[in-house]
């Protein structure tokens, strides 16, 4: 039971450390890039079009979009099936 703990507490804290190493450089790129260069784009942003939802990220000087339009289904059904309020837009 002892070493079975060991190995929770190992993994937690393993992993909370690449989380927070994770978003403290990305922290340090969004801010470096806003204080040198004035540049202001969100890391990530999402943008709508009518049949289409794009992710884009902008970190460590690229800028990579992704077609998240499934995931926004997804996301569109958990909130309508969990009657949960949406914002309109």
């Amino acid at each position: 039971m002892k070493q079975n703990t060991r190995f929770f507490w190992l993994g937690l804290g393993l992993g909370l450390f690449v989380l927070l190493t994770t978003a403290g450089i990305l922290t340090v790129d969004y801010q470096g890039r806003r204080l040198s260069f004035g540049d202001a784009v969100p890391l990530a942003r999402v943008e709508k079009s009518p049949n289409r939802v794009e992710l884009t990220v902008k970190a460590f000087g690229q800028e990579r979009t992704w077609d998240v339009t499934r995931l926004e289904r997804v996301w569109q059904f958990i909130l309508e099936f969990g009657c949960i309020p949406q914002a309109k837009e």
